[in-house]
């Protein structure tokens, strides 16, 4: 089971609540993403998970509940697909290689996550803020802990930095449909060249 814990949230006790409640979000993931939050109602999402509507309200107090709960999942997900695609660098370089080409890949296979996202800044900034303080966070403290490897004075203006890189390359690869031969090209011969060059003082070629 999820550790996650807010109000307006309330996670399952049994593996059928897990059930019932990962419906939901799908289906409400789903119809977020093709109508929109606002033209979304309770209802209407319960009809797509085929349950009640009381149901809806045993996890979620309200429907903004159930858009930071999926937030919070796609951010736990990410963040787990980063760890593994990096546990076997030796250096800051590769893992930051590793991790851009990884996010690129998520983004181009899973590209709703720019509009549950992006579209959180239309129904609570807090929601979007809150999102990206969490990751500059933690990459900022990653950025630290290899300052030894890198010429940088501000960690926290370079992790948000590195997180804008990988978003809007993110996007490019869903625009132009990318194969992993095209990500791996321009991670390796634009933008890995490009940090070698500012932030890294002794970088692998």
């Amino acid at each position: 089971m999820d550790n996650y814990t807010a109000k307006g949230i309330k996670l399952p006790k049994t593996k059928l609540g897990l059930v019932k409640m990962n419906k939901l979000l799908d289906a409400a993931e789903e119809l977020f993403t093709s109508k929109g939050f606002h033209s979304t109602s309770i209802s209407d999402i319960c009809k797509r998970a085929d349950t009640a509507v009381g149901t809806f309200y045993i996890y979620f107090d309200t429907k903004t509940d159930v858009y930071r709960y999926l937030m919070w999942k796609y951010e736990r997900m990410i963040k787990e697909l980063l760890a593994e695609s990096i546990k076997n660098c030796k250096t800051r370089y590769e893992m930051e290689r590793e991790g851009i080409k990884c996010f690129i890949r998520f983004a181009l296979q899973t590209p709703t996550v720019y509009n549950v996202i992006w579209g959180s800044l239309s129904i609570d900034q807090n929601l979007f803020f809150d999102y990206y303080n969490s990751f500059s966070e933690s990459y900022t403290k990653a950025l630290k802990r290899s300052e030894d490897e890198l010429c940088i004075t501000d960690a926290k203006t370079v992790a948000y930095m590195l997180m804008g890189i990988s978003n809007f390359v993110g996007l490019r690869a869903i625009f132009e449909q990318m194969d992993d031969g095209e990500i791996d090209r321009i991670v390796d011969e634009t933008i890995m060249p490009a940090l070698s060059n500012g932030i890294f003082e002794n970088c692998e070629k």
